[in-house]
């Protein structure tokens, strides 16, 4: 594909994504569906017109992805309009593939299950591929020569204003003194949250239209295309680079790793000083119990429980850029002391979440959701001690093993410990001793949500039914009772299955059974 097409696309893109922005950030679904697919459409068919003409039998794509799109602009009914939203996307999505000279429908099933799969994850690298396309000429080196090493550096700040704009949204709606801060510091006549909101979905948007363009413009078969192998020397080897050699068309994959070393590394570094501002006023605010009142007229306590979500969310993002820098630049010495600065400032904000969490726990309890993202940030710190050990020692290749096995590890504790269980035992225990509640928090008995929990929870509240206090108990007693007979009930079922019954003995209702024995009679 010619760079010019490319630089066309991700043009296109990039615009697109800001249309719309306009047309659905913060808004309903309507007329806007309709007009942004026939948009999209006509953008990849005037985009893939270098192309043989579509299929004959292909025409019938953009007709369902029309029709499909009024839907949403004629009807509100929750169970049929993400249907038709899903096939607005698929039938797009093969318009894209079509238009690029590749016929869909004539296809076999598994020939096209084939072409979606592949379609699937051009999609995923869709921007990246359009951009690194767009300067294979040396568009953007003829431009920016002038600059000379400015230009990487300017490049750099260009792609990190994104970046770190998206961290710090995060980062602000976690901690209300960062926010406030970070309000002050820019003196800015805009509301910054809502910038950046619409700068993350116009981004977002922009990466999800580049797959359809993409494809209209031949990714699909970029990716399929096998590399040509190497020219075989004289002793039947492949001949290597001279690494003096003067020729002008050095090896590509070097030159896009030296192109976009510089820029990494400047991304890098906004987002670690972003980072270090973030902990500054973690030590000082939160973990150091400064108050708060005079700063943001808010109590310690009120501005300690809030912002974890955002935070583990933040971490993982962290993540997938340490990742990200790594392939790009890699082991270099600069790019080692940002990584570990990184590492280093992301175990902090992991240990403000963390304590976040606990404080917002010891005031008003334990749920399932925050067991789990309890557990993801036990996940989380085991990804940040694996990923610095193994940048010491040069292993990175390593670290997608080591991921998965902490989370497999996690998996298995979460399920030894059970959520439902773990949560009975840890707001019953709060209800019988009241010093594990918090100063301030709240000290009576969810019966509400847990009795909503399943069988795992009822040994836990049977054994601690005669403690409770006489309304909670009532309460729970009834509930406990309905779910004695409902087991009777499934028992009663089970023995008329005859024999096949055993292959439903379940640890958890055995004990649920004999726990709800124990009961009162009425």
């Amino acid at each position: 594909m010619e760079p010019r097409i490319a630089r066309r696309a991700a043009a296109a893109a990039l615009l697109a994504g800001i249309g719309i922005d306009v047309l659905f950030d913060r808004l309903g679904l309507g007329i806007n569906v309709p007009f942004a697919t026939a948009a999209i459409l006509a953008l990849v068919t005037w985009l893939a017109r270098s192309h043989r003409p579509a299929d004959p039998l292909d025409w019938w794509l953009p007709a369902v992805a029309l029709g499909a799109s009024l839907v949403p602009a004629v009807r509100t009914d929750p169970s049929v309009v993400p249907l038709d939203l899903g096939l607005v996307a698929l039938a797009t999505a093969a318009w894209s593939i079509a238009v690029s000279g590749v016929a869909v429908t004539r296809r076999a099933a598994a020939a096209v299950v084939l072409l979606g799969a592949e379609a699937g994850i051009a999609g995923v690298v869709a921007l990246g591929w359009l951009l690194r396309r767009a300067g294979a000429d040396g568009f953007y080196s003829r431009r920016s020569g002038r600059l000379g090493r400015v230009a990487p550096v300017a490049r750099g700040l260009l792609i990190a204003l994104p970046v770190v704009a998206g961290f710090s949204l995060l980062l602000a709606s976690a901690d209300a003194v960062f926010g406030r801060a970070l309000d002050d510091a820019l003196h800015l006549p805009v509301d910054v949250g809502d910038l950046a909101g619409r700068g993350l979905f116009s981004v977002a948007a922009a990466w999800l239209i580049a797959g359809p363009l993409a494809l209209a413009v031949g990714l699909s078969n970029a990716l399929a295309a096998p590399a040509a192998p190497p020219e075989p020397g004289a002793n039947g080897r492949p001949i290597e680079p001279d690494p003096g050699s003067a020729d002008p068309s050095p090896d590509r994959a070097a030159t896009l790793r030296r192109v976009g070393v510089t820029e990494t590394l400047v991304v890098m570094a906004a987002v670690d000083l972003l980072f270090a501002a973030f902990a500054v006023v973690q030590v000082v605010f939160l973990f150091g119990g400064a108050d708060t009142l005079a700063a943001i007229d808010m109590t310690y306590s009120d501005y300690a429980r809030q912002g974890y979500f955002q935070l583990v969310g933040v971490v993982a993002l962290a993540g997938l850029l340490l990742v990200g820098a790594h392939e790009v630049v890699g082991r270099t010495r600069v790019f080692l002391a940002g990584a570990l600065a990184l590492l280093a400032l992301t175990a902090v904000i992991l240990a403000s979440a963390a304590f976040r969490l606990a404080l917002y726990q010891g005031a008003y309890g334990w749920t399932e959701l925050r067991f789990f993202v309890a557990a993801s940030i036990a996940w989380l710190g085991l990804c940040v001690g694996w990923a610095a050990a193994l940048l010491l020692r040069d292993r990175m290749r390593w670290l997608p093993h080591a991921l998965a096995g902490s989370a497999i590890a996690v998996t298995l504790a979460v399920s030894a410990l059970g959520p439902q269980q773990f949560v009975t035992h840890q707001n019953v225990a709060r209800v019988l001793d009241p010093s594990l509640v918090a100063p301030g928090g709240y000290a009576g008995f969810d019966v509400d949500y847990v009795l909503t929990l399943g069988d795992d929870a009822i040994p836990e509240l049977t054994a601690a039914l005669d403690r409770l206090p006489s309304y909670e108990r009532s309460r729970t007693l009834e509930r406990l009772r309905q779910r004695a007979a409902e087991l009777a009930d499934e028992e009663a079922f089970e023995r008329d299955q005859g024999p096949a019954s055993v292959f439903a003995w379940n640890l958890a209702r055995e004990r649920a059974r004999a726990a709800l024995a124990s009961l009162p009679v009425r």
